[in-house]
């Protein structure tokens, strides 16, 4: 009977970490799944990019000691880095609006990440060339930091060309009257998204109010 007990109570463990797994899976959207296997290679390939830039450009010439020190570390310092880009929110950012706070959250990481690579790498496997680190930490930050920031570009590109054919789109109307209510109808039609008509010219019969509405 406790054994039956200690069965079904495995099994609704295991169905509640299922659970949790699943629900986990189910928070990663595709574009941040991209953005982690984008993540892993850039992370990883900074620093053999550092290796081979500090012998000459040479795969040949680099010491077998240090790209087996590089081989060996890699897998765990892809998945630190995962880990450290998670906690400091750098999947759950809408990158398309990406400011000033993003920055300071990719150098943050950036540095930590830095640090963690340099120490861990010559305490457990041996001290490699100056230059690999600095190349390394500069290359990895300014990868991580390029497609983010590249997806607000494309975004704000996007956005530039689709205002610029609904304005081609829009249709020429001329407004009466230059006073507060004409002025705010021109506000309204200036920031509206869904309207087709664009505001050419304004008339009004006070000479003193000609080139004063903009």
């Amino acid at each position: 009977m406790k054994k039956n007990e200690r069965t079904d109570s495995n099994n609704r463990n295991l169905r509640y970490e299922k659970k949790i797994a699943l629900s986990f899976l189910a928070q990663i959207r595709t574009k941040d799944l991209f953005l982690m296997l984008y993540d892993l290679a850039a992370v990883t390939g900074a620093y053999f990019f550092a290796l081979w830039f500090r012998f000459d450009c040479r795969y040949s010439e680099i010491p077998n000691e240090y790209l087996m020190s590089w081989l060996k570390f890699t897998p765990i310092y892809a998945i630190v880095s995962i880990v450290v880009f998670g906690l400091l929110h750098l999947y759950q950012s809408i990158w398309k609006y990406a400011s000033f706070v993003e920055l300071k959250r990719i150098v943050c990481a950036s540095g930590i990440l830095a640090v963690i690579h340099t120490a861990a790498i010559t305490l457990l496997f041996q001290r490699m060339p100056i230059s690999y680190y600095v190349i390394g930490a500069t290359v990895q930050f300014v990868l991580i930091a390029f497609v983010r920031f590249f997806y607000r570009f494309i975004s704000l590109e996007r956005r530039k060309k689709a205002k610029l054919s609904q304005a081609i789109k829009r249709s020429n109307v001329m407004l009466i009257g230059a006073g507060s209510a004409g002025q705010t109808i021109l506000r309204d039609l200036q920031h509206a998204e869904d309207v087709e008509e664009c505001v050419c010219c304004i008339i009004d019969d006070d000479k003193k109010k000609a080139r004063t509405v903009s």
